[in-house]
């Protein structure tokens, strides 16, 4: 048996860890929430609101990151590696940050419609990071994580289906796009949005990562 395996049967099933990566998982599933409504919606009033709701999700990630920061620095014995958790903490803290400078740049720009791919990204990283929600629910011990490879494999095929995404309306942009200004603008959100889904597909690796030093 390893000593990851050995070390796992040690530590205390009842730490506040898991319940604080939950915590930070129900707060991405929100974001996202809160991105889905906003590229649906074309009242710019209602859209402020949506974002000033997102900044609060925000910040209340970035509580819930120091919590656990906290938590990691004061605990001798961690649920797994100390290196490992501070990725998923960050990463995940990332995901809500790229989602949050999307919805800021949404504001900003003032687009009187945002195009449909908006809303298919938006839609998959709702998906990502419901399967991240799901994935951190239901694990309890670092040996659950083996249990949820299939959920694995789906955040990645988001992962994947929003890069063919981004990669043909980039090329639409540069051909069909007659006003330079709004094209700046609509690859810049475009962008920052497929870097939050990169995010979730980082923590999909982290999971992996775990089941591999399981196995």
């Amino acid at each position: 048996m390893k000593i990851d395996k050995i070390f796992s049967f040690l530590v205390p099933k009842d730490r506040k860890f898991f319940p604080l990566f939950v915590e930070a998982a129900d707060n991405l599933v929100g974001a996202s929430e809160l991105l889905a409504k906003l590229v649906r919606e074309g009242d710019l009033a209602k859209r402020q609101e949506l974002i000033r709701e997102i900044k609060e999700v925000e910040h209340n990630g970035d509580a819930i990151t120091r919590r656990l920061i906290l938590e990691l620095n004061g605990t001798f014995i961690t649920p797994f590696d100390r290196e490992d958790i501070h990725d998923l903490i960050n990463t995940m803290d990332d995901v809500v940050d790229y989602i949050y400078a999307a919805s800021k740049r949404m504001h900003h720009y003032k687009l009187t419609l945002f195009p449909e791919e908006f809303v298919w990204i938006s839609d998959c990283l709702l998906v990502s990071n419901k399967a991240i929600q799901y994935i951190l629910s239901n694990v309890h011990s670092i040996g659950d994580f083996k249990k949820h490879q299939e959920s694995c494999k789906n955040i990645r095929q988001m992962e994947s289906k929003v890069d063919d995404i981004y990669q043909e309306f980039l090329a639409k942009l540069f051909e069909e796009e007659a006003n330079a200004i709004d094209l700046i603008k609509k690859r810049d959100i475009l962008t920052t949005l497929e870097k939050a889904i990169d995010k979730c597909d980082d923590v999909s690796n982290i999971f992996s990562t775990l089941i591999v030093k399981m196995s």
